[in-house]
């Protein structure tokens, strides 16, 4: 076991004797008139490994903070950071401008909740261990163990949220994370002489459930006018996406798959990405791609700023940003100087890959049993994880925990345009429907659908705190 450094070593005297947090008075290019309080650093999840989390608080935008909810938000990868791609490019108060200032997101989540970025596991961000042997072989059944002591000691420093209703959101790999969080929240709870976390929901978007469903995008992107009649054919026939990913027994894949897939990636091109369709590559002068000049530059431009999507320069610049010495000295952050770059989605951790493979469709059945509501939500863009698939997963819950259909599949509403399409799942108790499972697609939106589709996030984000059905057109 390596030794603890001095960094570390303040570290478990400042959060283990009742610190509360570290106040964060203003971080580098931020706007002026922020009226909420934002605290970062790190909670001790293992003293004797030297294992501690990151953690970005941000505030309700309230006069009582306090009267909102904890809604705490999970990345996927795994090994994805919730700070950096959930907070500065998906739902966070803040983005980070082309001249490295911090812009006021207009749709940011803390505008309806108290919101906890949770950088985990180890690895992920300025998420550490001092024991080096802790990054090899990581694996679901750690991440959801560290999840839970995160947020029970982190609840210490803040006891002031101890009552708050506590939500839990995430997307992608976070299929995985948040199901079984939640599963070890609810046994927690049971414990005697303990004083339970105020769990009331859970939301999963574009999530990774099963393995051989997820994932199946083959239809998903035939009908998109992204692969050809031909590639559909043969990877219906020859193999599929679950078969492919896997390896025989030799670790090898079959060479027909792997012929297909070839077909596959060079029908979609190399400057679209699987989990947005729409969004353009970035063409930025300070990026290493081609940028286009004359009436080729004025047509991007023209489009991009048309259509309802993300900026795609905007994570090389929280790169950018993330990694300034006095942006982390501001967010108390790399207090040990670990031995390498802070990364969106890429660092020292080994992570099991089998645990891929898991299916979480049972633990979230029996999450619904145990009476938590879910609320599954699909990018319409994605095809790394298409709504196809998460919508046969949301029919075969309800199918399974017998539940019956309170709203018919059709369009909710963010404001006056269609946001997408739901569907809602339910019981009925003393005379009432009470809502147990809703599945909504958001119009527009990619694999981190706060990111390109803010607005519509935003009021499926405020239905998910109240749970209500999302807006529907007057009669």
């Amino acid at each position: 076991m390596a030794s603890w450094s001095w960094g570390a070593t303040l570290l478990v005297f400042l959060c283990f004797s009742g610190c509360g947090g570290e106040l964060i008075t203003k971080l580098p290019g931020q706007p002026k008139n922020v009226g909420f309080k934002q605290y970062s650093g790190y909670t001790v999840t293992d003293a004797g490994h030297g294992r501690a989390l990151f953690y970005y608080f941000v505030e309700a935008d309230s006069a009582d903070p306090l009267s909102r909810p904890l809604t705490v938000w999970f990345n996927g990868g795994p090994g994805c950071s919730s700070f950096g791609v959930g907070a500065f490019m998906e739902n966070g108060p803040f983005q980070v401008g082309e001249k490295g200032q911090l812009l006021r997101n207009e749709f940011s989540w803390n505008l309806e909740s108290n919101v906890l970025y949770a950088e985990s596991p180890i690895g992920v961000g300025f998420s550490y261990s001092n024991t080096s042997t802790d990054y090899i072989n990581w694996n679901d059944t750690r991440t959801a163990d560290e999840n839970l002591i995160f947020i029970t000691n982190w609840l210490e420093e803040f006891p002031m949220y101890k009552d708050s209703d506590l939500f839990l959101i995430g997307e992608s790999y976070a299929g995985h994370y948040i199901p079984q969080l939640t599963a070890l929240i609810l046994e927690h709870n049971k414990r005697p002489n303990i004083r339970p976390i105020n769990l009331k929901s859970i939301a999963l978007g574009n999530p990774l459930l099963d393995f051989d469903i997820s994932i199946r995008a083959d239809d998903y992107l035939w009908a998109h006018g992204a692969i050809s009649d031909e590639t559909l054919s043969l990877e219906r026939t020859v193999c599929n996406d679950s078969t492919y990913m896997r390896l025989n027994v030799h670790g090898r894949r079959s060479q027909g798959c792997d012929y297909v897939f070839s077909r596959v990636s060079d029908e979609i091109g190399a400057d679209v990405d699987h989990d947005d369709l729409l969004l353009p590559k970035c063409l930025s002068s300070s990026s290493p791609q081609f940028r286009p000049l004359g009436l080729h530059g004025k047509i991007h431009v023209a489009i991009a700023r048309r259509a309802n999507i993300g900026d795609p320069c905007l994570p090389a610049r929280i790169f950018t940003y993330l990694n300034r010495p006095d942006v982390q000295k501001a967010l108390h952050a790399n207090t040990t100087h670990l031995p390498y770059l802070w990364h969106s989605c890429s660092g020292p951790l080994q992570y099991q890959q089998d645990n891929l493979d898991m299916n979480i469709i049972p633990l979230v059945l029996d999450i619904l049993k145990e009476g938590i509501p879910i609320l599954l939500f699909s990018g319409d863009q994605d095809s790394l994880i298409p709504l196809t698939q998460t919508r046969t997963i949301a029919n075969i819950l309800a199918k399974d925990a017998k539940l019956l259909t309170l709203n018919k599949y059709g369009p909710w509403y963010d404001g006056k345009q269609v946001g997408g399409w739901s569907q809602s799942f339910g019981e009925e108790r003393d005379g009432k429907n009470v809502t147990a499972l809703t599945y909504a697609t958001v119009r527009g939106a990619a694999h981190e659908v706060p990111f390109s589709s803010p607005s519509q996030a935003l009021t499926l984000f405020v239905s998910f705190l109240k749970g209500s059905a999302l807006p529907r057109p007057h009669a």
